[in-house]
């Protein structure tokens, strides 16, 4: 009987570890521990009376991360289904133990689908979304979420005041009214610290755009999130108009099915002068503001940004823009491959990087247009395949770049043979 005893006791336990085990491994996020040689800054300390704003790259979505100068934190979406982990590290990578407010624009998957999992695995302080219902698996996992921590949803809408950071204000501007798309029933979020005033926009559309003009409110922004991922469904040219921003951010995947961004809402951004950044091409993209100048960075591994020892004024961040453009063959044949080289630099003939460079070839029976980003060395560098151009018409070439508030242009010039 004692040897039947000891081997029930020995299957237990041996189960036992096996179970440990599976849960161990079935665990997706990995918390990221502090360093040990040293002890960990606080997030008041590494943001040191800033406003830091994290435009997360989770491809065809939305999120963002608000860091506020006490070190309390914010987020708003957290990407799809399939950007769960990402989200999560991304947090912990950045030190975030709280999510202070977290909001939901719209229940569109590609912005509440890591919502579930963000409430999983961090405390969380007030939760907010728009009045509006889902019929979907992705917004049953949310609510589920927030039920199983018992917490409550304060409805998103025009007017509502968030209690965040007692420097910033922050205040919802939308919905304004109810709406039967989704899309339109996105939750508007505008910051104001100082002098320097954002503007996030979730995926609003036409309707909601109309309202909020028609509302009273005070649209102008330093930094707008371009809504929807720049659908041209959205950021109107009155809207555009109003909020008047300095810089814009656009939230989409590399090569995503829906063409975003429009082409004709880049131009309608470049036609106002407007300094664009872009997930798809710039990666992670952080902007931080102590409400007077603002220091921008892309391309951010997360956990590694810290604030600049000086910030550059939004106005003084380079001063002057030159631009070369040179062409590798300027008496191409047909249907040849020739490569046209754009330079920027600035006053002290530095490279500037992540510069939009547009090039616009005139032929004699059509335009064709093409765009890049200036790289490390300050080049943009595109590569034409000019098929059946005219014999001996001589092809006029624009290079148009901008950058922040500037802009310039260089010309170039071949003749197939």
């Amino acid at each position: 009987m004692q040897s039947i005893l000891q081997q029930r006791t020995l299957f237990r336990f041996c189960l036992f570890i096996i179970s440990i085990s599976l849960l161990l491994t079935s665990c997706s996020f990995i918390d990221i521990p502090a360093s040990k040689s040293e002890p960990a800054l606080s997030l008041q300390q590494l943001n040191e009376n800033h406003v830091t704003i994290h435009f997360i790259d989770v491809g065809q979505g939305g999120a963002q991360l608000l860091i506020g100068p006490s070190g309390k934190t914010m987020l708003i979406d957290a990407g799809n289904n399939d950007k769960e982990q990402l989200i999560v590290q991304y947090l912990q990578a950045e030190k975030i133990k709280k999510i202070d407010v977290l909001i939901g624009t719209h229940p569109d998957a590609d912005h509440i689908g890591g919502l579930d999992a963000v409430i999983d695995h961090f405390e969380i302080g007030e939760i907010y979304m728009p009045k509006i219902q889902a019929n979907t698996k992705t917004f049953e996992d949310v609510l589920l979420a927030i039920k199983r921590k018992k917490l409550t949803i304060n409805t998103a809408k025009h007017g509502v005041a968030i209690d965040w950071e007692p420097q910033v204000a922050t205040k919802l501007l939308a919905p304004l009214q109810t709406y039967k798309d989704t899309n339109e029933m996105s939750a508007v979020l505008q910051v104001v610290y100082n002098q320097h005033r954002f503007l996030l926009t979730g995926d609003i559309e036409a309707k909601s755009e109309a309202d909020l003009l028609a509302s009273g409110e005070k649209l102008t922004a330093d930094v707008l999130l371009v809504s929807h991922h720049g659908s041209n469904t959205s950021t109107s040219a009155p809207f555009l108009q109003a909020v008047k921003p300095t810089y814009a951010i656009i939230q989409s995947g590399k090569d995503n099915k829906y063409g975003h961004p429009n082409h004709d809402i880049l131009k309608r951004l470049k036609q106002a002068n407007v300094s664009v950044f872009r997930n798809d091409r710039d990666g992670h993209i952080v902007i931080s503001s102590d409400g007077e100048n603002f220091h921008i960075a892309t391309g951010v591994t997360p956990g590694t940004y810290s604030l600049p020892t000086a910030a550059m004024s939004s106005s003084d961040l380079i001063e002057s823009m030159q631009i070369a453009a040179t062409i590798d063959n300027d008496q191409p044949a047909q249907n040849s491959i020739i490569t046209i080289t754009a330079q920027a630099t600035d006053q002290q003939d530095q490279p500037i990087v992540n510069a939009i460079a547009e090039l616009t070839l005139h032929y004699k029976t059509t335009t064709s247009t093409y765009e890049a980003t200036t790289d490390e060395n300050g080049q943009a560098v595109f590569q034409v395949r000019i098929g059946g151009a005219a014999k001996d018409f001589a092809v006029k070439g624009y290079v148009h770049v901008t950058h922040q508030q500037l802009q310039n242009e260089a010309t170039v010039q071949f003749t197939p043979q």
